[in-house]
């Protein structure tokens, strides 16, 4: 299709299928596909090239992609605002973790820094369940290492 990959992702894409016409963008992540291009006809064209490649689903206006949800608003003016937070994230997260926003409290922690928060007694467990444990924790881990890095309000 003549798209050249961007200098800082190698998961999106640039190019310009008609002469003339606005480019189009491309995110690619396996088998995720999300485009733009401000022309309806070049968004059309880039479809209508995909489909000869092979068998594709589009599914209309993104409201997920990865970990990231879009909020659309048209405005008054007739342009379009998009929103993009991680919300659902973070919502998919506490689901898996079993954790309640109910349970959860504001209120501020005595934790002095330095001493023990909490003990952990030991619990006799097969191998297999404690395998289970760990691969929970290490996701749980690793989600709140994300999180931490990616997250933007």
């Amino acid at each position: 299709m003549g798209l050249c990959s961007s200098s800082n992702s190698p998961c999106l894409f640039i190019g310009s299928l008609i002469p003339g016409e606005p480019p189009i963008y491309v995110g690619i992540y396996v088998d995720d596909i999300i485009y733009f291009s401000p022309s309806d006809q070049v968004e059309k064209q880039f479809e209508t090239s995909l489909s000869t490649i092979g068998n594709v689903d589009f599914m209309g206006q993104v409201s997920h992609f990865l970990v990231i949800e879009f909020t659309w608003k048209s405005l008054p003016d007739g342009n379009l605002c998009v929103s993009l937070t991680q919300h659902s994230f973070i919502d998919t997260l506490l689901d898996n973790m079993g954790i309640s926003i109910d349970n959860v409290s504001s209120y501020s922690s005595p934790y002095c820094s330095g001493f023990p928060i909490d003990s952990v007694p030991f619990v006799e467990m097969s191998s297999s369940e404690r395998d289970a444990l760990r691969l929970k924790y290490q996701s749980l881990v690793g989600s709140l290492n994300w999180l931490a890095h990616n997250y933007s309000p």
